[in-house]
């Protein structure tokens, strides 16, 4: 059974190092210059899912489209099934205000440069919480 994760980051050097990275870890990735999932694919009121469609979701938070912040919002707001807590923000520059509210919805910030073992850390954590 494969673990699914969404990465977003309008950086393609940022997007390539995460996903190569997920990669070696074995995770099924789906990634993403811009924020994209069932509901913005749909526009729908709600979410159309039954279950999560990714195991987690890393994404950038400064964004042309959308923030990172703003996505998790939308997506909490309609009811995405991916809990907020399997969600977090990487961002090189990220107001006290948006960490805060991040944070009010569940989601976890890392600062840019991230390193790999943080995020091997928190992604432990993930599947440890589950057992």
């Amino acid at each position: 059974m494969g673990r699914k994760v969404l990465v977003i980051d309008d950086d393609i050097y940022c997007l390539d190092v995460s996903v190569e990275y997920l990669l070696d870890k074995k995770f099924t990735v789906s990634s993403s210059h811009e924020p994209v999932c069932p509901l913005i694919r749909t526009n729908a009121e709600t979410c159309p899912m039954t279950t999560p469609c990714y195991d987690f979701v890393l994404s950038d938070n400064h964004m042309p489209q959308m923030t990172g912040l703003e996505f998790f919002t939308y997506q909490t707001q309609r009811g995405c099934k991916i809990p907020p807590q399997r969600k977090a923000l990487i961002s090189g520059d990220i107001s006290e205000k948006e960490a805060a509210a991040a944070k009010k919805l569940g989601c976890t910030v890392f600062k840019k440069p991230c390193s790999l073992n943080t995020l091997d850390h928190w992604i432990n954590n993930l599947y440890t919480m589950e057992a």
